[in-house]
């Protein structure tokens, strides 16, 4: 494995949050990354910081996005065009707290059988419990193994550095990380991170997951998630994970 790490940044006209992702990223030490943004945005804000910044740094390309309103579709345009192994998609309301955070990733995915390397996550302005800070909490615990992937059990993409060429399954939206990660992970062994962490924002009006009904949505596509010969989660895992959202819906529906 070398120094070299391709880093997608999907943006969408939230140009202070993509400063942010993009600054994060140019300054990491020790890798030569080559930063894709790719672009769903109607105006011309991240496409014009996307020049400033190549014009400064030099490997900073710009793409249109495909503009399908399909997220996953976006992030996989940048993973087309990546030149590098080792990749990483870091969403506009995630940058990464530490500068050595993509070096120690490159480290870890060095050593033979490991496909993936994940550090910590640190979940900034929100105001109640995240499941990122769940994530957190629970990986201490013998049963982190069973419960994690239930909620997302490494946190956002953008802590997640992986090899090969692959791409999200743009049939899922609540779970499209969570599936990702699992068929990653059928080809090698993950590697932790620690010590080094990616902030996120969580509960903002400009996340995707503000616009849905991610229970009842999560629900239904954990039906999809369960089937064919390799599932990301197993039958175990799902039937409680199952459970656990109904139950959390009629909580919420009791509560209104």
């Amino acid at each position: 494995m070398t120094d070299q790490i391709s880093v997608v940044i999907p943006a969408y006209e939230s140009d202070h949050l993509f400063r942010q992702a993009l600054d994060s990223v140019i300054a990491q030490e020790g890798v030569e990354a080559e930063i894709i943004v790719t672009d769903d945005s109607a105006s011309a804000r991240i496409a014009d910081l996307t020049a400033a910044a190549s014009r400064r740094h030099g490997a900073v390309r710009w793409l249109q996005g495909p503009r399908s309103g399909v997220a996953a579709e976006n992030w996989n345009h940048g993973l087309s065009h990546a030149r590098f192994p080792a990749k990483v998609v870091l969403h506009q309301d995630e940058r990464y707290v530490d500068p050595q955070f993509l070096r120690r990733a490159l480290e870890a995915l060095a050593k033979p059988g490991v496909a993936a390397a994940a550090g910590g996550v640190q979940v900034t302005g929100v105001t109640r419990a995240s499941r990122f800070g769940v994530v957190a909490a629970l990986r201490r615990f013998p049963c982190a193994k069973v419960v994690l992937p239930m909620i997302n059990w490494l946190g956002p993409t953008g802590a997640f550095v992986f090899t090969g060429d692959h791409r999200f399954d743009a049939a899922f939206v609540q779970l499209v990380d969570v599936e990702f990660y699992g068929r990653v992970l059928r080809r090698g062994r993950l590697a932790a991170l620690p010590g080094v962490s990616v902030a996120s924002l969580g509960h903002h009006p400009e996340s995707i997951t503000a616009r849905i009904d991610g229970d009842a949505l999560a629900l239904a596509e954990l039906e999809i998630l369960g089937r064919g010969p390799a599932p990301a989660i197993s039958p175990f895992q799902r039937a409680i994970f199952r459970a656990a959202l109904r139950a959390r819906m009629r909580l919420r529906r009791a509560a209104r």
